[in-house]
């Protein structure tokens, strides 16, 4: 595929992911208030209708307990959103941490999730590490120091990480 054939697959490609995160979301929900009734996700599966429609919840290990899977798919995918809207995006990282927190000793589970979301998303899962590894961290970042501001001094505007992609920039409207 030519680059130009890539950057307009691209919006397709993160709109199929973020419907993903919203599948994922709703599940984490469905999953959420029924956790204490089902000792497993197979269970869970087998028992409430309205996870039987969440195709990828098959890929999951049907051992796992509803706590640990809402658990672990948070932690797979908290950091989507934020990468789905760079400009650029961390294809490995998306899939990477999904296959460290969800399918860490489940090699079968991880193959039928990445050919499912391959159907829409075709190098979904591609060029990854070896070694899986998790974004986990990323939310004990210590906050850096905020400077401090004199009354005196004119406000600097640092410009969003969002402040034009995927959106034109408000200036060119003018």
């Amino acid at each position: 595929m030519t680059k130009q054939e890539t950057a307009k697959q691209d919006p397709w490609e993160r709109r199929a992911l973020l419907l993903h995160l919203g599948d994922v979301l709703e599940t984490v929900f469905c999953l959420s208030q029924c956790a204490d009734e089902y000792a497993s996700i197979g269970d869970a599966v087998k028992g409430n209708d309205a996870l039987a429609g969440f195709s990828w919840l098959a890929f999951i290990d049907e051992r796992m307990t509803p706590r640990d899977f809402i658990r672990r798919a948070s932690g797979a995918f908290f950091v989507w959103p934020k990468a789905l809207l760079d400009e650029t995006l961390n294809r490995p990282m998306l899939a990477n941490t999904v296959r460290h927190d969800l399918f860490a000793d489940n090699a079968k589970g991880w193959n039928a999730y990445v050919e499912e979301r391959r159907r829409e998303v075709p190098w979904f899962g591609e060029d990854l590490p070896q070694l899986a590894k998790s974004a986990a961290p990323a939310h004990e970042a210590k906050p850096s120091p905020t400077p401090q501001k004199h009354k005196d001094e004119p406000a600097t505007d640092t410009p969003s990480r969002y402040s034009t992609w995927p959106w034109p920039d408000k200036s060119d409207d003018a």
